[in-house]
């Protein structure tokens, strides 16, 4: 008997203590202006809480509150074949952002109102020639998320409140 193998990622939205703002990150590999929450694999014998401090800590240097990390929901993740688990977590936004460039192009605190005008737009603007003609459109557009359907946007719109 054998089990498929499961690689567990770990995905969090991160948002100030005060419950106005959410930090972003953009990747290399997606479209300009295209903003989500931060994502990594879990370590052997980590738990997932502990996996989301040590990424934001890694990929923005950011300290997340302690006990401050709340499990929203899971979605299969076939790269490579793992399951990602969703969580939220605090952390104080007036500390200094470090971000690992080998991991992320950029990072910032984004408030409701510039997400709440992103999520207003539709479409696969996960694909690159999508968002080029989003943005063409919309040249004031602070950011792009991610699309409904996908774990980081029920992040997204969690804290937005549209859960």
């Amino acid at each position: 008997l054998s089990w498929p193998r499961q690689d567990p990622s770990m995905i969090a939205s991160i948002v100030s203590r005060c419950g106005e703002r959410i930090l972003l990150a953009r990747s290399p590999r997606h479209p300009p202006k295209m903003h989500t929450v931060l994502a990594g694999f879990v370590e052997a014998g980590e738990r997932f809480e502990a996996a989301v401090a040590r990424e934001t800590w890694e990929e923005t240097g950011l300290r997340i509150d302690e006990g401050s990390v709340s499990y929203i929901g899971s979605q299969p993740w076939p790269f490579p074949q793992s399951s990602m688990i969703a969580f939220t977590a605090t952390a104080d936004d007036s500390q200094p952002l470090n971000i690992d460039t080998n991991e992320i192009l950029s990072a910032r605190w984004f408030d409701k109102s510039e997400v709440l005008a992103a999520t207003q737009v539709e479409g696969a603007v996960m694909q690159h020639d999508v968002a080029k003609a989003v943005l063409e459109a919309n040249p004031d557009l602070p950011l792009l998320v991610p699309p409904k359907r996908v774990i980081a946007r029920t992040l997204i719109d969690n804290f937005l409140g549209q859960s």
